[in-house]
């Protein structure tokens, strides 16, 4: 028998090494809480983003055992205070390899318009740029590249990559049977097919093509260069990476340069910057009156609970909502939306929660990156749908797929049988094979959530239910076509849809109060327990193989629910 004392001796050390951690960032955190950011006169403002860059983080940016990473929420916030900060003599851009939605970029694009009407400069310089990093570069007034062979651009484009598993399930011995409402959903055509069907593609292709158009305009008009000719650089040179002679002939840059140079050209000194993160703006003062923003971002799935399991539930939901509802100054809500969608049962009950609070205060959608499916759904509790010019959104379809694997279990020595009393009794079985009864009444009851879904979108839109199907079956819309469509009211960005909210309200002086509210690791792992994870560990070590064999495959499709989710990821 396998002593279990390694693992005792590991769970009685691994407290210990948290505590410790908490005294050494109670001690950092104390240290800088108390000294403050010292921020020079004369001091350029850095935006050094790299990883990734959420809408909005629950947990705290900064301060004691906060995150460290500002959200796109934190950082417009600070890049508009600074603006009228006269310690703050410009904007020194110097991205490495960040991840953005497309959205939160054009957000950051307009804080940065903003901060260019004070008269302050705002600078860029890099060694090597993703799309992205060259896209937020191409807001500066001046773009430096590091004139290095081994530096450049990476201009793609778009595109969506889609692995297609029926011919490996089939030579596993696995059989999937999809049960899905909505011709363009798409999201069982990897386990059925072998290649997207002709409507699926021409679906994507549309939505692809209009986040092209838009990446092409957005660089066009932030650098003052004809659309046609930054076309041509995606389309017809040579090189994979864009060179800094080739950049500048084509006016993708201002100047070639290495850091050094740059910053003598500009008298900038490592004293002189201050990183974003380090930045923090005065606290606004709240006024009478405010508009709620509440950001659900992530998958919409039960029971999250905390800032450690990202995402959208009813039970997080149902917090705000009661916090909003108690809170008299509230006046106004706005649902800053990104999500791909999830549970069509928690999208349901999201969606009546919001609904019910449309009763007593206003509430306005923003679309963020992504709104569709499940996010989409969730929108139509809005009295007025606003989106970004690059959100992706629509995909109103169902789906579930049941994995089979008596094949698989067959070749690994696994059987299965059940001694059940009653018609529906132990209905799903991976290793059996299933009824045809429950699969028709799967197939009936995917019909049925579809038929709400459209009937949602059929009482918030105002469209005939007998015309639903040329907006829904699955298909992902870019903004201008959801707009043609009246799927959403108006392209325009969160601010916009703020101003809409307080106009609904009738309130001109007003302040923003952003949901969840903010905490700080300590209090999520309070609240937790730090042994939790430890738990979980001591359980899985003794699951039996097979078991882990199923969840393993139960992992993108719960047999437990129905799925309200856009399966291509278009950013």
């Amino acid at each position: 028998m396998k002593s279990n004392k390694p693992l005792l001796i590991g769970c009685l050390i691994f407290p210990l090494i948290l505590v410790f951690a908490f005294g050494v960032g109670f001690c950092n955190g104390f240290q800088k809480m108390s000294k403050g950011t010292s921020v020079p006169s004369n001091a350029w403002l850095t935006l050094d983003l790299g990883g990734a860059v959420p809408d909005y983080n629950e947990l705290q940016s900064s301060g004691l055992l906060g995150t460290g990473i500002p959200a796109t929420e934190d950082l417009v916030k600070r890049i508009i205070h600074a603006a009228k900060d006269k310690r703050i003599q410009g904007l020194l851009i110097t991205p490495g390899f960040f991840d953005i939605n497309y959205v939160n970029l054009d957000e950051l694009n307009r804080a940065i318009q903003t901060f260019k009407k004070s008269g302050k400069p705002v600078l860029a310089y890099a060694d090597v740029l993703s799309q992205k990093d060259y896209m937020l570069c191409a807001m500066a007034d001046s773009l430096w590249l590091n004139p290095s062979a081994s530096g450049g651009i990476l201009l793609e484009g778009t595109a969506a990559n889609i692995l297609f598993y029926k011919e490996a399930l089939q030579k596993l011995g696995v059989k999937m049977h999809v049960m899905q409402s909505g011709d363009y959903k798409g999201a069982g055509e990897p386990y059925t097919n072998t290649e997207l069907s002709a409507g699926t593609r021409e679906n994507l292709e549309r939505a692809l093509k209009a986040r092209y158009d838009g990446i092409i305009a957005n660089i066009a008009a932030n650098r003052k260069i004809n659309p046609s000719t930054v076309r041509e650089v995606f389309e017809e040179r040579d090189d994979l990476f864009i060179s800094a002679d080739y950049a500048k002939e084509y006016g993708l840059i201002d100047h070639t340069g290495n850091w050094d140079e740059f910053c003598k050209h500009y008298n900038i000194t490592k004293k002189s910057q201050v990183r974003i993160k380090n930045y923090q703006p005065h606290t606004a003062v709240e006024t009478q009156d405010q508009v709620a923003v509440v950001y659900l971002s992530g998958e919409i799935a039960t029971d999250l609970g905390s800032p450690f399991k990202q995402g959208i539930s009813s039970a997080k939901t149902q917090k705000i909502v009661k916090s909003i509802s108690q809170d008299k100054s509230i006046k106004a809500v706005v649902l800053r939306i990104n999500s791909p969608g999830g549970s069509a049962l928690e999208s349901e009950i999201i969606y009546q929660q919001f609904k019910d609070l449309g009763r007593q205060l206003p509430v306005v959608i923003s679309m963020g990156g992504t709104a569709a499916s499940g996010g989409y759904y969730i929108s139509c509790a809005g009295q007025h749908i606003f989106a970004d010019a690059a959100t992706i959104t629509g995909s109103i379809g169902v789906i579930m797929a049941l994995p089979e694997t008596k094949e698989l279990g067959s070749k690994l020595g696994v059987r299965s049988q059940t001694i059940r009393f009653g018609k529906f009794a132990a209905p799903i079985n991976l290793f059996e094979t299933y009824d045809p009864e429950i699969l028709a009444s799967f197939r009936r009851s995917s019909e049925a959530v579809y038929t709400e879904f459209k009937q949602r979108v059929s009482d918030a839109r105002q469209i005939p239910l007998s015309r639903i199907h040329e907006v829904a079956e699955g298909r992902v819309w870019s903004a201008q076509d959801a707009l043609d469509l009246k799927l959403i009211d108006a392209i325009g960005s969160l601010e916009d849809a703020i101003a809409k909210a307080a106009s609904l309200a009738k309130i001109s002086d007003y302040s923003i109060r952003n949901y969840p509210s903010q905490t700080t690791l300590l209090q999520v792992l309070r609240e937790e327990g730090i042994f939790s994870t430890a738990g979980t560990l001591i359980k899985a070590r003794n699951t039996d193989p097979a078991e882990v064999m199923k969840q393993n495959l139960l992992n993108g499709f719960s047999p437990q629910e129905w799925l309200y989710r856009c399966p291509w990821h278009l950013d």
